[in-house]
């Protein structure tokens, strides 16, 4: 007999993307939509596709997974976000591993596929990320305030597939989540004590993009290769002058 699944989907005003997310893992045993407050009709469409739609202020993005995990009645977890689809290839995998996968693995990395303005990225460091999502249930906590991290217990295996992503249709959307990850990682970094002068902003944003456009060649993706690395650098070169600013508050306060 196969194991069970069930999926996990952080929401908020999400009305735009769950409908497709919900259709790609329509095949699951189980649902799970925890919303944190939209005021869009996020969690309508929601209801039309499972039962299991449940509201949750926000308790950070590894809190709200670690909530949304308790909830979860299956053998298997995985979790996605509302603009991200399983692929074809990525399902029949999962299937593979519900039905005969290694005892001894306790969690799978997955690739994750960017679709950035108008096309999937195929150069830079896009296509390499591969992240745990499917896990045995109660094997795996996450930790973080934003790129979480996670305690798991147990041996991680690889699955075959991607889930495609399709958060930054813009560049105006990636700008936005830009700036709320770099307040999120500039506010952890300064509870860290760690600190950042500007002059190594800069340089660790000229190696980024250099890292970005010619180590990984981002540059054979053309227009949508510069743009990206130049984003990459400025997202390097927020985070860092973020925390700059954090410390200069904090020590002309206290002068």
């Amino acid at each position: 007999m196969s194991a069970t699944l069930s999926v996990i989907i952080l929401t908020f005003n999400e009305a735009h993307n769950i409908e497709a997310c919900l259709q790609s893992v329509d095949w699951a045993d189980e649902k799970i939509v925890v919303d944190s407050g939209s005021t869009d009709n996020t969690r309508t469409l929601a209801r039309q596709y499972t039962p299991h739609v449940i509201e949750q202020p926000w308790l950070g993005y590894a809190g709200q997974r670690n909530f949304a995990e308790k909830l979860a009645c299956s053998d298997w977890v995985l979790t996605l976000d509302a603009d991200e689809r399983v692929s074809p290839e990525l399902h029949a995998s999962i299937q593979q591993v519900l039905a005969s996968g290694d005892a001894h693995v306790v969690a799978y990395r997955v690739q994750i596929r960017d679709w950035m303005f108008g096309k999937f990225i195929e150069h830079g460091s896009w296509p390499h990320q591969r992240h745990i999502r499917l896990y045995r249930r109660g094997r795996l906590r996450w930790d973080g305030a934003v790129h979480e991290q996670y305690h798991i217990d147990g041996a991680v295996g690889d699955l075959n597939g991607p889930i495609l992503h399709y958060s930054h249709i813009t560049i105006h959307r990636f700008i936005e989540k830009m700036n709320r990850y770099t307040d999120l990682e500039s506010e952890q970094m300064f509870q860290r004590g760690e600190r950042a002068t500007l002059v190594t902003a800069v340089f660790g944003a000229l190696r980024a993009f250099v890292g970005q456009y010619i180590r990984l060649q981002g540059f054979r993706d053309g227009g949508h290769g510069l743009i990206l690395a130049v984003l990459m650098a400025m997202y390097y070169f927020t985070t860092r002058a973020k925390l700059w600013s954090l410390w200069y508050a904090k020590e002309h306060r206290q002068s």
